[in-house]
């Protein structure tokens, strides 16, 4: 017997979802790096990014055996408060009214890009390393 060597469907969507996810984290990469202002000491956008790295692998043992479409969810919102969390830390530190530096984050630093990339690609890595299961088991 022959086996098939063509992708099935659920595999080419796995290797899009994860040339996706590099993708968009290799953008967030990328805005990190270039709006960077070292003259200042603001790295807004590399905190960002190893804020949400963090919080994802921080995560990732504990939701590991949670169903895909659980622990997906859970990815997604540790990545995003990962994401930010270092911004409202500095404000918070520096004693600099929250939304002031949110919005300065989001403005100068490249924040926007990579508040948005980063947990993008870590939902769509996040896919393509989870297997779908029929009826959700693992």
């Amino acid at each position: 017997m022959t086996r098939d060597l063509s992708l099935t469907q659920r595999a080419a969507g796995r290797r899009l979802s994860a040339a996706v996810g590099a993708a968009s984290l290799v953008l967030a990469g990328y805005v990190a790096w270039a709006e960077a202002m070292p003259a200042f000491g603001v790295y807004d956008g590399g905190w960002m990014l190893l804020g949400s790295a963090a919080a994802v692998a921080a995560a990732a043992p504990f939701i590991s055996r949670w169903t895909r479409e659980r622990s997906l969810a859970a990815v997604a919102v540790a990545a995003l408060v990962g994401c930010w969390a270092p911004i409202v830390i500095s404000a918070l530190r520096h004693q600099i009214p929250v939304m002031a530096r949110l919005k300065g984050a989001w403005v100068l630093a490249g924040g926007g890009i990579v508040g948005l990339a980063a947990p993008l690609g870590f939902v769509c890595l996040w896919l393509a390393i989870r297997e779908h299961r029929v009826g959700g088991e693992r």
